[in-house]
C-alpha cells in the first residue's frame, strides 16, 4: 500500500494475498449492495491463519461508539488483554485508540471499506509501529453501517508489539 495515513477507498488492491482474500470475500457477499449484513459473513470462508487478526465491532449511535465483538486471538496476545464487549475508546494507547475510532467513523460517514497504512504505538513516546489495515462495514438494513470487520495482520511484529505492550502497561 502507500505511504504513511493514507487512506484508499473501494475498490481496494492489496499486495498481500491474505488482505485481498478477504476483501475479495467482503466483495462477494455485499454483491450489488453497499455491505453485506453481519449474518452473510462465514468465517469458514476465508483461511483460518487470518481469523485470529481479526476484529468485529458493533457501531453504536447516539452517540456514536464502536463496541468490540470479536477481538481476535492474536490481538489478545499482542495486547495482553481481551476487549470484547468493550469500546475502542478503551484501548491502551491513546494514539491506536484515536486512529481506529477515526477510521471506523470514516467508514460510518461515506459507507464503504478503506485499506489503510498508519501509524500505531505502545505509549505516547514509545516505538511506532506501521499498520496496514482493512475496515469493511456491515449492514443489518442498508440504512447505515451497524458492524465493521478489520484485517490487521500483525505476524511479523506479534512479539516486538506484546513486549512493548507488556513494558508500558503490565497485564
Amino acid at each position: 500500500m502507500a505511504k504513511e495515513d493514507y487512506l484508499r477507498r473501494s475498490p481496494i488492491r492489496f499486495d498481500d494475498p491474505d488482505y485481498q482474500i478477504c476483501y475479495e470475500y467482503w466483495l462477494k457477499i455485499k454483491g450489488d449492495r453497499w455491505a453485506p449484513a453481519w449474518h452473510e459473513w462465514q468465517w469458514l470462508e476465508l483461511p483460518t491463519k487470518i481469523i485470529p487478526y481479526c476484529l468485529v465491532v458493533d457501531v453504536k449511535y447516539d452517540p456514536l461508539d464502536f463496541i468490540y465483538r470479536f477481538w481476535g486471538t492474536a490481538y489478545v496476545t499482542m495486547h495482553g488483554i481481551d476487549m470484547t464487549n468493550k469500546s475502542v475508546s478503551e484501548i491502551r494507547s491513546p494514539v491506536t485508540a484515536k486512529n481506529s475510532v477515526d477510521q471506523y467513523s470514516e467508514i460510518v460517514e461515506f459507507k464503504e471499506s478503506i485499506g489503510s497504512v498508519y501509524t500505531i504505538q505502545t505509549g505516547e513516546h514509545d516505538v511506532l509501529h506501521v499498520q496496514t489495515s482493512l475496515r469493511m462495514p456491515m449492514t443489518t438494513n442498508g440504512d447505515r453501517v451497524d458492524q465493521i470487520v478489520t484485517f490487521a495482520d500483525w505476524r511479523e511484529k506479534l512479539e516486538d508489539i506484546k513486549i512493548e505492550h507488556l513494558r508500558v502497561y503490565g497485564k
